[in-house]
């Protein structure tokens, strides 16, 4: 409180009597009076003398009015309030070195605590990027640090060597140990390790970040993809946007394979007329005698022959592995499946010859080279 008052008593008799010079142009007038100020004399205005005193009348008379506009009161309780301000500035400056001061000294209690952190040999690591490696690692991980970490190499070496224990090394384990230790330029922030540790929890918890590929890289969308099941070291759990998806689900809910109250056969014809009427198109468009007027005719050959081969396929998978997906109660094994690969045959020719027969109707323009 008296540094308070010392300070602004101060500042307001500082303050007033810089106005009360700014205004009233006399450096010994320190009235409290409202009003213009004592001036001498001037000669009369034609005075040759004055022309140059012109300009400098017309301001003072401005900083007069200026000061009947302001008053004692309004300069005394500016003065205040500058060094009420500045009070409260100075005090929060020496709150926040105060709190500085605690939580150094609070370090300080926290670093006796530890046997190993007490004289660390330079030669083992500098002060300065110990500091930074305890301000980046958990308090409860000092005494006990995990393997594989900064910590517990200085831990290994600063219990080794040191006053009042071995106080040589060798030429290789000094290497090995400038190469283990970390600089103060490898050491992270406290807030680049802190999203990194939040990075690696997520992962670990089987998230992902959502990102959108652009010219330059990759944006984070914000969003979180969860990949991973209840059991991490289960590959048929791992979900994803395309499998677990609502669309995805519904899409392939939908094709003839999966699709409920289907026969069999529904299901062979229909895949194979799919099949069948598509796979043509490549041997007669890209196929060597694309050219040619026979092109149609050989892409309908090569159809044909795929479907052959993909049927007879599916017919020795059903005899060997014996699906019984579409097994009716009563049936042999794999009865049904290979009922849908008979009739996945037969739809596979049908398309074939389908898109051949629209191929010559409507006609097939080639290019001639």
């Amino acid at each position: 409180m008296r540094e308070f008052l010392s300070i602004t008593t101060a500042l307001v008799l500082a303050t007033i009597w810089a106005c009360n010079v700014l205004l009233t142009g006399d450096v010994s007038a320190f009235a409290f009076v409202s009003g213009f100020a004592h001036r001498p004399h001037l000669p009369p205005a034609h005075s040759p003398s004055t022309r140059g005193l012109a300009d400098s009348s017309r301001a003072s008379q401005v900083l007069a009015s200026s000061h009947e506009a302001l008053g004692i009161k309004g300069l005394f309780g500016f003065g205040c309030g500058f060094g009420a301000l500045l009070a409260l500035a100075r005090g929060a400056i020496t709150s926040r070195r105060a709190e500085g001061s605690d939580i150094a000294v609070k370090q300080k209690e926290d670093l006796a605590k530890v046997a190993y952190l007490q004289n660390v040999p330079r030669s083992v690591i500098e002060q300065e990027t110990l500091e930074k490696l305890l301000s980046i690692t958990p308090r409860e991980e000092w005494e006990n640090p995990p393997e594989r970490s900064y910590l517990y190499a200085v831990k290994t070496y600063a219990e080794a060597y040191g006053a009042g224990k071995a106080t040589k090394i060798g030429w290789w384990d000094y290497v090995c140990m400038k190469y283990l230790l970390p600089g103060t330029d490898d050491l992270p922030t406290k807030k680049v390790s802190d999203e990194a540790q939040k990075i690696e929890d997520l992962r670990m918890a089987g998230k992902v970040n959502m990102e959108v590929p652009v010219a330059g890289g990759w944006i984070d969308t914000g969003a979180l993809i969860q990949w991973k099941g209840k059991e991490p070291f289960a590959g048929d759990l791992v979900q994803t946007p395309v499998t677990d998806g609502r669309w995805s689900k519904q899409y392939i809910a939908n094709m003839a394979f999966y699709r409920e109250g289907l026969q069999p056969w529904q299901r062979g014809i229909e895949i194979g007329m799919a099949h069948g009427y598509f796979l043509i198109g490549p041997f007669v468009s890209l196929g060597p005698l694309r050219n040619t007027p026979e092109a149609a005719t050989v892409g309908l050959l090569c159809g044909c022959a795929i479907v052959g081969i993909v049927s007879v396929g599916g017919l020795i998978f059903g005899t060997t592995i014996k699906p019984t997906r579409f097994d009716r109660e009563g049936d042999k094994p794999a009865a049904g499946f290979i009922e849908m690969i008979n009739w996945h045959a037969l739809g596979g020719l049908g398309g074939a010859g389908f898109a051949h027969a629209l191929l010559t109707l409507f006609g097939w323009v080639h290019a001639t080279f």
